[in-house]
């Protein structure tokens, strides 16, 4: 066995709750860093990963870029809330797949069927790997993006490439996106009152700062299904209106980082809203 397969390995020896907690720990932080900053810079391999949240979940790996989807431990704290919210059977959408780490969560968490939406050519590309490499979760693909209004709009993929947002979104204002592209944009009450779609029983949300608009092109779906809602709200603003609308509809709500009710325009930073109908 090479030394980079070898070393790709490594990962599984380590307990779940070192994962995340090594990197801050002395001598062997330097080592983990220089092992895949230099003996792993550059590799590629399919890996799956064996705890946490995504546990049993496979993935196309390559150092140092995606070493936290290597681990498990990519965005840790929304991982585990999105996953306990999962139960089994769900049907649950991942809005704004990105490369459908999140995708894999819910499908590792019990999901029956997750149905990823990605505009992005190139995430969805990666997502489509990752359903070829594992084929006993139900996972599948909208390459289309989710909104307010059934029409087409310009998409920017922006210099972070995990990130991509609707040329109307707030958020970023300002920062150009390395390219610019057309994309199909979706109402989700469209796709289900046409059953394109089975109704959800959980929305993930992380477009850039659209969040409210998918919330508006969901009215029916969310009045008749009461999905759980876990949405990445992008600004103070957006958080206010988000809330305001659930509340309008009875649902109660938390955010993952820290207490809601402390959250200022003056202390806000990107969150997570959790959302249960009441």
């Amino acid at each position: 066995m090479s030394l980079k397969r070898l070393l790709a390995r490594s990962v599984d020896i380590l307990p779940w709750g070192m994962r995340n907690r090594i990197k801050s720990l002395p001598l062997v932080a330097p080592l983990q860093r220089w092992l895949v900053n230099s003996a792993m810079k550059d590799a590629e391999f399919v890996h799956r990963i064996t705890a946490g949240p995504a546990r049993g979940l496979t993935m196309r790996i390559s150092l140092p870029d995606d070493k936290l989807y290597w681990t498990g431990t990519w965005e840790q704290d929304v991982t585990t809330a999105l996953a306990a919210e999962v139960t089994q059977g769900m049907v649950c959408y991942d809005i704004g797949s990105h490369r459908g780490f999140m995708a894999g969560v819910m499908a590792a968490s019990g999901a029956a069927e997750v149905i990823c939406f990605e505009p992005n050519p190139e995430n969805a590309a990666t997502i489509e790997d990752l359903i070829a490499l594992n084929p006993a979760m139900r996972l599948s693909l909208q390459t289309c993006a989710v909104g307010a209004e059934d029409t087409t709009a310009t998409f920017e993929v922006m210099p972070e490439t995990s990130m991509g947002k609707l040329s109307s979104s707030s958020f970023q204002h300002g920062t150009d996106g390395q390219t610019r592209i057309e994309v199909q944009v979706v109402r989700l009450d469209t796709l289900v009152d046409r059953q394109v779609i089975a109704p959800p029983d959980l929305l993930k949300i992380d477009i850039e700062g659209a969040e409210q608009d998918a919330l508006l092109g969901a009215e029916s779906t969310v009045a008749r299904f009461r999905p759980v809602l876990l949405i990445e709200v992008h600004s103070h603003d957006l958080l206010i209106s988000c809330r305001q609308w659930l509340a309008e509809r009875n649902y109660r709500m938390r955010v993952v980082q820290q207490d809601l009710d402390t959250i200022t325009a003056a202390n806000f930073h990107v969150c997570h809203l959790v959302a249960k109908p009441a």
